[in-house]
């Protein structure tokens, strides 16, 4: 089972430094984290708590609301703003959980979608059963 699913979402929205969230995630690749602390925001809590409002409200991305196809998983959202960009993007992927077997390991890092331009909770509980989740 995986344990991240990572969606990334592109905005044209800019910043007062356009520059500093692609610098934040190449120091995020790099696992700078381990060593400082990086900008980020962790939503934890039980079963029916609110953790899909939270990441609704902050990302305006939808989230499914039922026992079968709930936040039980870790899940990752990026988001990078390019300068001159016009409308969004969206593309999801699986960073499988340590341990799996090699098999179903290479399986969950082949599996992604790309070039979405929005993400309905219909949309997003498709990719989940894609997945096996």
């Amino acid at each position: 089972m995986p344990s991240i699913i990572v969606v990334k979402e592109v905005e044209s929205t800019t910043l007062a430094d356009p520059d500093l969230p692609e610098k934040i995630d190449r120091l995020f690749a790099c696992n700078i984290g381990e060593y400082i602390d990086l900008p980020q925001l962790v939503v934890v809590g039980d079963q029916s708590s609110g953790k899909s409002s939270v990441l609704e409200g902050l990302t305006k991305l939808s989230f499914p609301r039922n026992s079968g196809l709930c936040t039980r998983f870790a899940t990752q959202i990026i988001f990078q703003r390019k300068v001159n960009f016009v409308g969004r993007e969206i593309s999801a992927s699986i960073i499988p959980a340590p341990g799996l077997d090699p098999n179903e390991e290479q399986k969950l890092r082949d599996w992604n979608a790309t070039g979405l331009q929005a993400l309905s909770v219909e949309g997003f509980a498709q990719m989940m059963r894609e997945v096996g989740l």
